[in-house]
């Protein structure tokens, strides 16, 4: 269950699952928790619970300023991945193929090339 389905953002499964998936602060009464999780429910339509449910927008575009004749390395300096580090990056590269984000590109059309980086958050 989606947004982007005829259940619509509202669908009580996917209301119950976003607000079961944010993580409330252990310093909130039970009075402020259960207010907490209502305002969750009452902007539902506002989480995503995966990439495919984000909504590409038409009215903002991102355009970098490169010069036409500016060159980039095109030599990988990837060092392996660790096993945990494939499992985690390979779904998430395989749910932004599948929700349109990226593509496969033929190997002459490639204009640059970059090292992945990950890097675990503090919290």
């Amino acid at each position: 269950f989606t947004r982007l389905t005829t259940h619509g953002p509202f669908y009580p499964p996917r209301v119950e699952t976003i607000v079961n998936a944010v993580r409330y602060g252990a310093h909130l009464n039970e009075e402020q928790l259960q207010k907490s999780r209502e305002l969750v429910a009452e902007f539902a339509d506002v989480f995503a619970l995966s990439i495919r449910e984000v909504k590409p927008v038409d009215f903002i575009k991102f355009h970098l300023q490169i010069p036409q004749d500016a060159t980039f390395s095109k030599r990988v300096h990837q060092r392996p991945l660790t096993k945990p580090q494939r499992e985690y990056l390979f779904p998430v590269l395989d749910d932004m193929r599948r929700a349109g984000i990226t593509r496969f590109i033929p190997s002459d059309k490639v204009k640059a090339v970059a090292s992945t980086v990950l890097v675990q958050k503090a919290h």
